[in-house]
């Protein structure tokens, strides 16, 4: 009997311990997740953390950097915005309810963009003691019109993820429709935006895929009735990276290496003149990127703020440098469009080799290191649209670099270091065929 009381004394003691773990726990899974956040646009910091028995209360600092925060201190919008998270300590995890601190610094601003009592956002978030956390935000319709005319309003934006313990997460958004509309009596409406993504943020890079979709978006002038429409619009990219080696006996050290690739379709588009286009398509490969030197560069981006100091400047091409020396390939693969002249397509290769140093002293050198081919094809009727291009046109035919039949336009050539090969077999200097098509 004793036994059983002291066991059923263990797990009460156990029971009414639990929320305080969970509680400590949570704080510190808070802390290294929501509570401290650093990207080049935003900045979350932890101003108050309160821990309870059930129930802790936090309130995050959100601070805009860099662009953001120029465009929102432009308009007179505060930058510094404050969350408050109300957390509750479960058995198996933490659940936190967030809504927008409306303080004297932002009520205006609330106000006028969602008007008096309104609850801007919510977001839930539910993180299990592995650290895996779900999380709903849902920012709600509002209004802004500025004082010089212009009106923007927006249904719900809906934004829900899940992110691993590593790092990792997925994510989809989604936003029914929002207008702008100007004083010129001009507007611009985008409808059935969805999207999201799968992989991880690493600091400066999304690794992973992300997709967007927009069903239906629109500018239009209506005092002149004119306008352009795009329908089914959507945009795929996916950047990956290779893991660097270390040298061995049988090889040498191969360093990180990113890779990005893009896609880019829209079903049709009616232009101002009132001509369909269809099937518009982009498909551009980004591959054999040095790692260190694309994150340098991205980094250097981030700082440029007008014209580049002496130091910016050799940061730059030392970047550069290392980008050219460990080679790198750009590949349209595809771009295409059904004109109502007739189909265009094309596609476009350049390759620079690996194993030239310090390519920003003397950038002739590069083409020691080049190789790629061009190939493009659209209805002929297009070289009669510019003024004055017919002469031209003859000297790109008689070189052999441009080729007429019928009603048909090719363009088709090899890229071999600093020779350029004609579809016809024909070699023309680089420089020459520079001066051809500039001429």
């Amino acid at each position: 009997m004793l036994g059983k009381i002291g066991a059923v004394a263990g797990a009460v003691a156990v029971v009414l311990c639990w929320p305080l773990a969970v509680g400590q726990i949570g704080e510190r899974i808070y802390q290294d997740t929501v509570g401290e956040y650093n990207s080049p646009y935003v900045s979350v910091t932890t101003e108050r953390y309160d821990r309870g028995y059930l129930t802790s209360h936090a309130v995050s600092k959100i601070a805009l950097k860099s662009s953001w925060k120029e465009i929102f201190a432009e308009q007179d919008w505060p930058t510094e915005w404050h969350i408050a998270h109300e957390i509750h300590h479960g058995v198996f995890g933490v659940t936190s309810n967030s809504t927008l601190v409306v303080d004297d610094k932002v009520a205006s601003q609330v106000e006028a963009w969602w008007g008096s009592d309104a609850v801007p956002l919510t977001l839930t978030t539910h993180t299990a003691l592995t650290r895996k956390t779900d999380l709903d935000l849902t920012l709600n319709p509002f209004v802004y019109n500025d004082q010089d005319g212009n009106a923007f309003q927006s249904e719900p934006l809906t934004f829900t993820g899940t992110v691993s313990a590593d790092g990792n997460g997925t994510f989809s958004y989604a936003l029914k429709d929002a207008l702008l509309q100007t004083v010129a009596d001009e507007s611009m409406q985008v409808s059935g935006v969805t999207g999201g993504g799968d992989g991880r943020w690493d600091g400066r890079f999304w690794i992973g895929n992300q997709q967007l979709q927009i069903s239906k978006l629109a500018f239009a002038n209506h005092q002149t009735q004119e306008s352009v429409d795009l329908d089914t619009i959507k945009v795929a990219s996916l950047n990956s990276l290779s893991e660097a080696q270390a040298a061995t006996e049988e090889s040498p050290a191969v360093s990180a290496q990113l890779t990005n690739s893009n896609q880019l379709s829209i079903a049709s588009l009616t232009s101002l003149d009132g001509k369909q286009y269809q099937r518009f398509n982009v498909d551009l490969l980004l591959s054999d990127l040095d790692y260190d030197a694309v994150t340098r560069l991205s980094a250097l981006g981030d700082q440029l703020d007008g014209e580049l100091s002496p130091a910016q400047v050799q940061d730059m091409a030392l970047a550069l440098d290392l980008l050219v020396a460990k080679g790198l390939t750009v590949n349209l693969k595809d771009i295409s469009v059904a004109a109502p002249e007739g189909p265009i397509k094309g596609n476009v290769r350049l390759t620079v080799q690996p194993g030239l140093a310090r390519a920003s002293q003397n950038l002739a050198q590069i083409t020691s290191k080049l190789d790629g081919d061009m190939y493009f094809e659209f209805p002929s009727e297009l070289l009669t649209w510019t003024e004055g291009l017919e002469p031209q046109t003859d000297r790109l035919v008689k070189s052999g670099v441009l080729t007429i039949k019928e009603d048909r336009a090719f363009i088709a050539l090899k890229l071999v270091g600093d020779k350029v090969i004609l579809g016809n077999g024909d070699q023309l200097p680089l420089a020459m065929f520079m001066m051809l098509l500039l001429s």
